[in-house]
């Protein structure tokens, strides 16, 4: 038993650094896009990268996200009292979000629209209103604001929501991608493209300054949503297909509720509404 408590706590603090670790690369590249005080941006991915940890692995990560932004906010925060007001706003963010997202029955999946929803009005738009407000307040009170309050918040909450809408699916949606069935020579080629696309639109946005161009990635986005969609239905259609390939029994007419129906499927579309 001493052992496996031992495992057990072991790989938990593995999570926790790891997640740290992460937390702390991300910010990094994230304030190289800084608009206030060197330390607000209009693209905050840590909050994303944290709403993800907190989905895939509980609140029991919660220290990795704590130490991640005490360490980023170490050397740009004004005083110690600041960065230890900022990193617990950062990490209460994602967390209130997690515990919204959880009470209304959050699937990460994001096969519905309810889940779809939820993220961007509590996970994003909601929960995100706590790192802001208590960062920007933080920086207010110890002077070290160089604009008025409401400027400065608008683009805390603005990076701080728009890592959770870019990052978050990104990382739910990956975790459950499987590799490909075979696709013909223009799809992949669609696919290469895409990705060059993507990458050099977002260098030339990043690379000028003063510009606001992060909207040029929007088709970008909006190309792969309309002709790749999520990595979900293409598993459950190969699901289907080999479901439908398998040679059934004589009962197998039987349905998930127990009760015979001759007439079902398991590739059959379901009539019942989904909720």
């Amino acid at each position: 038993m001493r052992d496996e408590e031992i495992r057990r706590y072991g790989s938990l603090a593995l999570r926790i650094l790891a997640v740290a670790a992460v937390y702390y690369g991300s910010a990094r590249l994230g304030l190289l896009q800084h608009l206030v005080r060197g330390q607000i941006t209009p693209l905050w991915p840590p909050t994303g990268l944290a709403l993800a940890g907190l989905l895939f692995f509980g609140l029991r990560i919660w220290p990795g996200i704590a130490l991640g932004a005490f360490l980023v906010n170490l050397s740009i925060g004004p005083t110690a009292a600041a960065v230890l007001a900022i990193a617990a706003g950062n990490t209460a963010a994602p967390v209130c979000a997690y515990l919204m997202l959880r009470r209304v029955g959050f699937r990460q999946e994001l096969d519905r629209l309810r889940d779809g929803l939820a993220l961007v009005f509590l996970g994003a738009l909601g929960g995100m209103l706590v790192s802001s407000t208590v960062g920007t307040a933080t920086l207010a009170l110890s002077g070290a604001l160089e604009r008025g309050f409401w400027p400065a918040w608008s683009v805390w909450w603005t990076g701080d929501a728009m890592g959770v809408l870019v990052v978050t699916p990104f990382l739910l949606v990956l975790r459950r991608a499987r590799w490909p069935v075979p696709a013909d020579r223009a799809r992949w080629a669609e696919a290469a493209a895409l990705g060059v696309c993507t990458l050099g639109v977002t260098l030339l946005a990043v690379s000028v300054r003063n510009s606001p161009l992060l909207f040029l990635v929007f088709p970008c986005l909006i190309w792969a949503a309309f002709r790749f969609q999520l990595a979900g239905p293409r598993r459950a259609r190969s699901r289907c297909r080999r479901s439908r390939s398998r040679p059934r029994p004589r009962n197998s007419g039987r349905s998930p509720g127990g009760t015979c129906s001759p007439t079902w499927s398991p590739c059959r579309p379901s009539t019942a509404p989904r909720r």
